[in-house]
C-alpha cells in the first residue's frame, strides 16, 4: 500500500471553526479493530486531597478511531510538525512557519 500524498489533489478541505480542541500528554494505549485504528489519548491532572497534598492522575481526554490511511495521514503530520520542532533548534524563523 502507498502512503498518502501530503495534500491529495482530490480532497475539498473545509474548516469548521467550532470542531473541538484536544489536547493530551500521552497516548498510554493503541490497537486494531476490524482494520480500524484505535488510539486513546489521555492528559495529566492534578487532584487537590483532603491533607492538602496532590494526586496526579492521567484521564482520557479522547479516543482516536481511524482508517490506516487516516493513520497514515496522522503520522506524516506529526512527523512534519516534528521536523518544525528540529527546526526551531536550529533557528528561530523556521519555528513560527506554517505549512
Amino acid at each position: 500500500m502507498s502512503e498518502p500524498t501530503d495534500k491529495p489533489a482530490d480532497v475539498t478541505y473545509l474548516d469548521i471553526p467550532t470542531a473541538p480542541h484536544v489536547y493530551f500528554d500521552i497516548a498510554p494505549a493503541h490497537g486494531v479493530i476490524a482494520n480500524g485504528v484505535e488510539v486513546e489519548l489521555a492528559a495529566r491532572t492534578l487532584n487537590p486531597l483532603t491533607d492538602g497534598t496532590v494526586e496526579v492522575k492521567f484521564v482520557t481526554t479522547a479516543r482516536l478511531r481511524c482508517s490506516q490511511a487516516g493513520a497514515q495521514h496522522l503520522r506524516n503530520a506529526l512527523d512534519a510538525v516534528l521536523k518544525m520542532f528540529e527546526a526551531s533548534q536550529q533557528g528561530p524563523a523556521a519555528a513560527s512557519k506554517l505549512n
